[in-house]
């Protein structure tokens, strides 16, 4: 009799005394086996999973629920060997995907039970390809985990500070992996992640070389340039993203070499909960913004700040599977393009502001301006009921809608007039639950002036304050000439932004 993982609440591996099979199918609509990912959970809260299931080796639920740590990845067809008893079965496939739950009672003759996981949106048939640009899992597992969670672009980090999985392979001749004509992997993408942040060089055309001791120097704004250096006169790739605004040195980097997106919905956001801190970022009010709504409407308003200077930056999504508790795609961006799919093609789209994120509903929007009349439409699609759908510009919260009881559709307009705003977008959040859900727009800019001084004035302390830990903490480099290159950077940073703010240099 074969033996099978049992994930506790303090992730031990045992093998049940009682056993019984439990055989599991997973298939398509129409019966057909298919990848998807699974939960089997015990009535006392216990998990299982097959010896041959594909599993996450992250086993910290970073404040959230412990599902997502007893999932596992299969196709067709596992056996699993439990304990007789009652079990809720959990199949999912996706954002695109319906998920099924079904409940059964294990015998010690066994059971089955079949999972029929079909789709409540196509969104490749409407011309929207998804992508998540921030995952961690193993190369040879990237394939199986790209159908499982039907992910079109699964952008792999291959280069991770002193990590480099080229090291002893050689540089690939092809930088893609391609699973079906509408599943992609992409191969050479890179993160420097040190003390000042995250930057994702996303689609390398050669390598660079961010294998370096310092955990502040040299400042990211080095490898950004490098990576930038290799893209072609119009072009777009390489890409560079900036993973989460909380970091210290995201407005240095943006100041002096801007990104070309942010993340939006970043790591932080998880399927069983929000890991509501900055990490080593710089730490939120906890007063003006408790607890996990208010971690989001802090990461969410300092992307707002940026737009209200005038950067131009699309939003981004990565779910950071392989070091966050969260499948690959579960934070996701939708881009707008004819088929067939590219990463060409993905990016640009991008860059022109044909997407949104979401880790839960779908999003699109329609904006027209003519004379001083600003009109955007809405529609809005999820598969749990929607909580509100939101106009925001400039941070600001023009309209609210509050769909009745347990709507799942949303459609409507709004009209408001052009003037002082410089960029208006929309916004959808589920229902509360475990987490937080949303779909966030693309801007779109307008000719309206925004009065960005209090923007402006707010990075300017934010440097000063990053400036004083730098010039205090005597061990955070090497030697005093490292110091003062980074010194250095965030004084021209800081200057950008005091010139903005009214405020001396």
């Amino acid at each position: 009799m074969s033996t099978v993982r049992f994930l506790a609440v303090f992730g031990a591996i045992m093998i049940p005394a009682m056993a019984a099979d439990l055989r599991i199918r997973l298939t398509d609509a129409s019966g057909q086996p298919v990848y998807g990912r699974v939960e089997v959970r015990g009535e006392d809260g216990k998990m299982y999973q097959p010896p041959d299931g594909i599993v996450d080796a992250v086993k910290n639920a970073r404040g959230g629920e412990l599902h997502y740590l007893g999932s596992f990845v299969m196709k067709g067809e596992a056996r699993l060997v439990v304990p007789p008893g009652g079990y809720l079965v959990v199949g999912e496939r996706g954002l695109e995907h319906q998920r099924v739950e079904q409940t059964l009672e294990v015998t010690e003759k066994g059971a089955e039970v079949t999972l029929r996981v079909a789709p409540w949106i196509r969104m490749n048939e409407r011309n929207w390809w998804s992508a998540d640009l921030h995952v961690h899992r193993p190369v040879d597992q990237a394939p199986a985990l790209a159908l499982a969670e039907d992910v079109n672009l699964t952008v792999l980090t291959t280069i991770w500070n002193q990590r480099n999985y080229w090291s002893e392979r050689g540089w690939p001749a092809e930088p893609v992996t391609r699973v079906t004509p509408n599943h992609w992997i992409t191969l050479l993408n890179a993160e420097d992640e040190r003390g000042g942040g995250a930057w994702m060089l996303n689609a390398l055309q050669s390598p660079v070389p961010i294998a370096v001791p310092g955990r502040w120097y040299p400042v990211g704004l080095k490898f950004i340039r490098e990576a930038r250096a290799q893209r072609t006169s119009g072009g777009v790739l390489p890409w560079i993203d900036c993973e989460k605004p909380t970091w210290w040195e995201v407005p240095v980097i943006m100041a002096l070499e801007t990104p070309d997106s942010l993340g939006v919905l970043h790591n932080h956001f998880m399927q069983y909960g929000i890991d509501a801190n900055e990490a080593w970022g710089r730490p939120r009010d906890q007063e003006k913004f408790a607890g996990a709504a208010g971690f989001v409407d802090y990461s969410l308003g300092l992307y707002y700040r940026y737009l209200n200077l005038g950067f131009r930056l699309a939003p981004s999504a990565g779910s950071a599977s392989g070091v966050l508790p969260n499948p690959v795609g579960y934070s996701r961006v939708y881009a707008r393009f004819e088929a067939p799919l590219s990463v060409e093609k993905f990016y640009r789209a991008m860059r022109q502001g044909d997407t949104f994120v979401t880790n839960g509903p779908m999003l699109w929007t329609r904006t027209k301006a003519q004379g001083n009349q600003v009109e955007i439409s809405v529609e809005a699609s999820a598969r749990e009921p929607i909580d509100r759908v939101e106009i925001v510009a400039n941070g600001e919260v023009l309209k609210r809608w509050d769909p009745a009881g347990e709507e799942k559709q949303f459609s409507a307009s709004f009209s408001f007039r052009q003037g002082r705003h410089s960029w208006v977008a929309a916004r959808c959040f589920l229902k509360p639950g475990s987490t937080i859900r949303l779909a966030h727009s693309s801007p779109t800019y307008l000719k309206g002036k925004w009065d960005a001084a209090a923007d402006a004035r707010y990075f300017t302390a934010w440097i000063d304050e990053l400036i004083q830990l730098t010039t205090d903490e005597k061990d955070r480099f090497a030697n005093d000439a490292e110091r003062a290159e980074v010194l250095s950077l965030y004084r021209q940073a800081r200057a950008f932004y005091a010139a903005k703010g009214g405020l001396p240099k």
